[in-house]
């Protein structure tokens, strides 16, 4: 399956969102994903996209993920620390959900190829906390 993700910053309301779609392997829809995230940075938006996504990916039990990034400092957050002994929590979770999948791989794309992971990420408009499922 393939994970599209984003993170998004809303200033004028002052928190962050996440977002993003699973899809298969011809590029069909599988489940879509939002979340509510509070105040944080947009490389910590980012970094809990690819989290919720790869959860809700292995509780539908794919193993074997393409993870596109159009962020290279959370592509780099994650790939230059792979031992999982990063000092940021959220990159240690990553790794430690990493080595549930049995096969995975990571590929930086255009900002303009993840734009349907971006609209979700902002479809966000309430400040309730959980993550919001778009699909089966």
């Amino acid at each position: 399956v393939c994970l599209n993700f984003d993170g998004s910053i809303r200033i004028d309301e002052g928190y962050a969102t996440d977002g993003g779609c699973v899809r298969d392997h011809k590029g069909e829809w599988i489940i879509g994903f939002a979340r509510h995230l509070g105040n944080c940075i947009v490389l910590q938006a980012e970094l809990w996209g690819i989290l919720d996504g790869l959860n809700l990916i292995l509780d539908r039990r794919f193993k074997k993920i393409l993870i596109k990034i159009d962020s290279l400092e959370a592509l780099n957050a994650i790939m230059e620390d792979t031992s999982g002994n990063s000092n940021s929590a959220i990159v240690k979770r990553i790794h430690q959900t990493l080595k549930r999948v049995k096969q995975w791989e990571i590929q930086h794309i255009p900002r303009e190829d993840n734009l349907i992971a971006d609209s979700l990420a902002k479809t966000v408009r309430t400040s309730v906390t959980g993550l919001d499922h778009f699909g089966p």
